[in-house]
């Protein structure tokens, strides 16, 4: 049983590790909406009274912001491609 599960965890880890990557993405633009509808204080709610309001460079801010940490999940992602199977990434 051991043996099988060495082989075939790498091989399932790797669109998991995909799926949870981009799922934690989408939460960063998710909680725009979700501080709306529940009034919770956070970045979502600044974000929409500065979209209201017209505040132009606090809405590029968060949508730099939000992106930059979307590429660093990605990143992320990446990384762990390369630590779960070495072969991943090799020049041949």
């Amino acid at each position: 049983m051991d043996r099988d599960l060495r082989h075939a965890l790498p091989n399932a880890l790797i669109p998991s590790i995909t799926v949870l990557g981009l799922t934690l993405g989408d939460l960063l633009y998710g909680a725009v909406l979700t501080e709306t509808v529940f009034a919770w204080p956070g970045m979502g709610a600044y974000v929409v009274k500065s979209i209201q309001s017209l505040d132009f460079p606090a809405v590029m801010g968060f949508a730099i912001l939000v992106s930059f940490i979307y590429v660093l999940l990605n990143m992320t992602i990446d990384l762990l491609y390369r630590l779960i199977d070495p072969r991943i990434g090799e020049v041949n």
